[in-house]
């Protein structure tokens, strides 16, 4: 692994005097401002994350002089060292109130740790103060929100803020978008239709209108209503109409519309994108490499394209093109997965050093990376039988990002993987003490406990309150269903389980889904589905655990 993960800490903390465990209660000890530099700037050299951001956060509450504030800002968010971040924010706006970056830098550090009323009130202050146009402000803030991963805090905190702009049709659109993305289908489907009542016509808010009905499962009225709006010559509105035909399952009518518009030489890149896509899904591999072959070449290299082949190549038995092929994906939301199936495949070939290697190059080049790496490394060691291995690591990754509740709870499910589940089970508990109203918090404990504890009716309960949180959540639909297998309410299991799957098709879901329909007497059924779900997920490791209490 990448040895910056790996390095000690110990003593370095002992020769300042700073140990990385103050760096939640910011306890510096005696210095200078100058002093603290010195530590943050060799804590940062080290690898040594936290120490730093602690380390820099006292330099800058020992200064008067805002840059200071601003690199350990800078410096703290950019290592996710987001309570540091949030601290010497706070610290900035002391020296410069009017600095609109560190207010920016306060609110999405505390949204970042799931505090999500404190990030709404700094949030407030960015619209009122930054954006003359208030309109314009809701939609800036959007780009702003939809990429943080707390999306049901996300979608809150736009709640209170559109609250004191009821008339405005661009926060009604802002909401439904972000409650979109936060599985709650009922709230995103009346913010656009409010938008629309505000602003007639407006295709943003009539395709925001589409995709909430799709969330809810009103698959036929939101295709049908897509549909209609892709009548004109819009090329936007008839490309997302091809890929929600295609992501409903319609793949007939999703390759028409490509097609149509292949022909009319209209956005060719996202047109090739998605009918090498529905290749690949209906493992037509021939057919996918050609369009992603045609797409790699016509946009020099693109990198959707290259992961799709270097999967192509894999399925079809070539590991050394694989490779090349994975290897270069190296941006974009791909990478890392590319760059650990190229990994996972090099070392399968026997050049294990060849694999760090690389590895270690991804994160040198990509370091906003390392965590989800490190994530996806320490799967591997444990599906490859080095269990302590990978535990050690993800142990090793949570030191260095001690705000990271989402790494924690990565954790946790390796913990449970490989057994250790009271372990898992108390790294859970402690994630959802911090984070009570999270839906992702409550439906891991709730799932684990139900899967891997006899406290299924605890459990269960956690999953309604996710439930509620997060209702259009096939994830937590599943634990639903799974949950009231257990508690012996089979019939109510398979309407929930029966929902998550037509929304889905994941494999974990098929596991949950034939189990139940097992116990019904369905043996046919839930054959016919695990079959199904297996060639399209053949190392899945809930399917083939299923599969071997059900032997053929």
């Amino acid at each position: 692994m990448h040895p910056r993960l790996l390095l000690p800490t110990v003593a370095l903390a002992a020769a300042t005097g700073l140990a990385p465990a103050q760096a939640s209660a910011v306890a510096c000890t005696a210095g200078d401002a100058d002093f603290h530099a010195r530590v943050g700037e060799l804590a940062l050299a080290r690898g040594d994350w936290p120490l730093a951001g602690t380390a820099f956060a006292c330099a800058a509450w020992s200064s008067t002089d805002a840059a200071i504030a601003e690199h350990a800002t800078r410096v703290a968010f950019e290592n996710s060292q987001f309570g540091s971040a949030a601290r010497s924010a706070r610290r900035w706006l002391e020296l410069q109130p009017e600095r609109e970056e560190a207010l920016r830098f306060l609110a999405t550090s505390l949204l970042k740790q799931h505090q999500n009323a404190a990030a709404a009130e700094q949030f407030a202050i960015i619209l009122d103060a930054a954006y003359q146009d208030r309109a314009q402000g809701y939609l800036a803030l959007l780009g702003t929100l939809s990429a943080e991963a707390n999306d049901t805090g996300a979608a809150w905190v736009l709640e209170q803020l559109a609250a004191a702009d009821p008339g405005l049709a661009e926060a009604q659109y802002a909401r439904s978008v972000l409650w979109q993305q936060a599985e709650h289908g009922t709230r995103a489907l009346e913010a656009a239709r409010r938008a629309l009542e505000l602003r007639p016509g407006w295709r943003m808010a009539e395709l925001a209108e589409v995709r909430a009905l799709l969330l809810l499962g009103q698959t036929a009225e939101g295709l049908a209503r897509s549909g209609e709006l892709a009548v004109d010559d819009d090329p936007l509105t008839r490309l997302n109409h091809a890929w929600l035909l295609a992501g409903a399952g319609r793949e007939e009518a999703a390759i028409r519309a490509f097609e149509e518009l292949r022909r009319s030489q209209v956005a060719t890149a996202q047109v090739l994108e998605g009918l090498g896509s529905i290749a690949f899904a209906r493992r037509d591999y021939e057919a996918a490499g050609r369009y992603f072959t045609e797409l790699a070449q016509g946009s020099r290299g693109d990198e959707t394209a290259l992961a799709y082949l270097g999967l192509i190549a894999d399925r079809q038995g070539d590991q050394s093109l694989a490779i090349r092929y994975l290897e270069r994906v190296s941006t974009g939301p791909r990478a890392v997965a590319s760059q650990l199936k190229a990994h996972e495949l090099t070392t399968r070939l026997g050049a294990v050093e060849r694999a760090e290697l690389q590895l270690d190059d991804f994160i040198d080049q990509s370091p906003g990376s390392g965590r989800d790496v490190v994530v996806g490394r320490a799967g591997q060691l444990a599906d490859g039988g080095s269990s302590a291995e990978g535990v050690a690591l993800m142990k090793r990754a949570s030191e260095l990002y001690p705000d990271d509740d989402d790494l924690r709870l990565a954790q946790a499910f390796l913990l449970e993987k490989v057994d250790r589940v009271p372990e898992a089970v108390a790294l859970m508990r402690e994630v959802l003490k911090r984070r009570p109203e999270d839906p992702t918090a409550l439906n891991s404990l709730g799932y684990t406990l139900v899967d891997r504890t006899r406290r299924t009716r605890e459990g269960y309960d956690l999953i309604l309150r996710a439930l509620a949180l997060k209702p259009d959540s096939y994830a937590i639909m599943d634990s639903a269903g799974w949950a009231l297998f257990r508690l012996k309410r089979s019939a109510e299991a398979l309407q929930w389980l029966e929902r998550a799957w037509a929304r889905s098709e994941d494999p974990e879901v098929a596991a949950h889904l034939g189990e139940v329909l097992w116990a019904e007497g369905r043996q046919d059924e839930a054959r016919q589905l695990w079959n199904e779900a297996l060639a399209d997920a053949p190392e899945n490791r809930s399917l083939l655990r299923t599969l071997e209490r059900h032997p053929r």
